[in-house]
């Protein structure tokens, strides 16, 4: 594959949030870039960002409108003869959209008139937007969502899922058989590592007394973070000592942090808010067990750092988060929406140093398998094949 490609990764809210999508295409753009690809990014125009490059990698950013209770995400409104001329002047051979939204409906449109192949990354349940909603309007909601998504990707040539779980929920809405692969969002094992966590503690005025549980991520309804914050008075009872940070900004902070003090677990909860990238090391560092309640997730990227830095895990065994299956030896399941045996779960951790030191060494060798190179090598493969077919 020594021929090197101009590729157009379109995601909307590209430099307004850091949510795992956003994170993913970063990356991913990233090492594309350092194997000699050309790579732009196409992105919605914020206050804050509105320049021509992002993190080193040229962008085309276009107007956009906040999504309410979103903690951040613009969608962009490209017009699709503005994207042909992107596609024309940055000669473009392939367009890689990332989320189906309005942008990439755009890029759709703009890659189908110039003959440009589009391969589409599924990163999209229903879950993730309506879950704050009454049950009624979530299942008519979801049901709509999953249609549009069904037609969406019928437009494109190829599909991309994160996981084997995601491909399974995609594939049986959809009545065209699309090709498709499993790419992993991959880590950084170089990224991500045991390391020291410097003044990590005085700047966040944590306590370095006790153990430390984590949960990094968008703080929205389906992360199901009530339920880790009602399973902290069980845990205080048998050991006052412990802790718990919670890294990630989002529409459900402020009743989050009124839940910790109804329960009279404020003093032993830390919200860090939106941290960065260095300090997302420090955090994971700093703890002694993950946590992740999640009911939502076509893959979880936090739980794969998590593991890369050494750190045992308690995952939700939710029917609808792909998360669950990173345990593997190396943490427990917890029943979803469940305090009591999150609560038990976490004890036996917190009890048993030899458990977590276990766990811990298996998180490392788990992490292993979602090496990130090997995904940006499956990525090449694909725009390839989808290239010469």
């Amino acid at each position: 594959m020594s021929r090197k490609l101009s590729i157009a990764l379109v995601c909307d809210p590209i430099g307004s949030n850091k949510s795992g999508v956003v994170v993913s295409t970063l990356r991913f753009g990233r090492l594309l870039s350092e194997r000699g690809h050309r790579v732009v990014f196409v992105g919605s125009r914020s206050e804050e960002h509105t320049g021509s490059h992002y993190q080193g990698i040229k962008t085309h950013l276009f107007r956009s409108l906040p999504v309410p209770r979103s903690g951040g995400w613009r969608l962009a409104f490209p017009a699709v003869g503005e994207l042909k001329k992107v596609f024309q002047d940055e000669k473009i051979d392939v367009v890689h959209v990332i989320l189906p939204m309005s942008g990439a409906i755009a890029a759709v449109k703009a890659a189908g008139v110039m003959g440009i192949k589009v391969i589409a990354h599924s990163h999209s349940q229903p879950e993730n937007l309506f879950m704050h909603l009454p049950k009624i309007l979530q299942g008519f909601l979801g049901r709509g969502w999953n249609a549009y998504l069904a037609w969406f990707y019928g437009k494109t040539s190829y599909i991309l899922y994160p996981t084997e779980m995601a491909r399974s929920l995609l594939e049986t809405l959809s009545k065209k058989s699309t090709p498709s692969a499993v790419v992993s969002n991959g880590i950084s094992l170089d990224e991500f590592r045991s390391a020291e966590v410097g003044d990590f503690h005085e700047r966040f005025g944590l306590s370095k007394e006790g153990l430390k549980l984590l949960f990094v991520g968008r703080l929205s309804p389906e992360k199901s973070l009530d339920t880790l914050l009602k399973a902290m008075p069980r845990i205080l009872a048998e050991h006052p000592d412990t802790g718990l940070m919670i890294a990630g900004t989002g529409p459900s902070r402020p009743g989050l942090e009124l839940l910790a003090r109804r329960l009279g677990v404020g003093a032993s909860v830390d919200f860090l808010g939106l941290v960065s990238d260095e300090d997302r090391l420090h955090a994971y560092n700093a703890s002694d067990i993950f946590v992740f309640p999640s009911l939502a997730e076509l893959e979880g990227m936090a739980v794969l750092e998590a593991m890369a830095c050494g750190k045992p895990i308690i995952v939700a065994d939710a029917p609808m988060s792909a998360s669950r299956f990173f345990v593997e030896g190396n943490g427990f399941h917890f029943k979803a929406e469940d305090p009591e045996d999150l609560a038990l779960q976490a004890i036996k951790l917190i009890a048993d140093r030899d458990l977590r030191n276990s766990m811990a060494g298996a998180s490392l060798e788990v992490a292993k398998k979602y090496d990130i190179e090997e995904s940006v090598d499956k990525l090449e493969r694909v725009y390839f094949s989808v290239l010469n077919s």
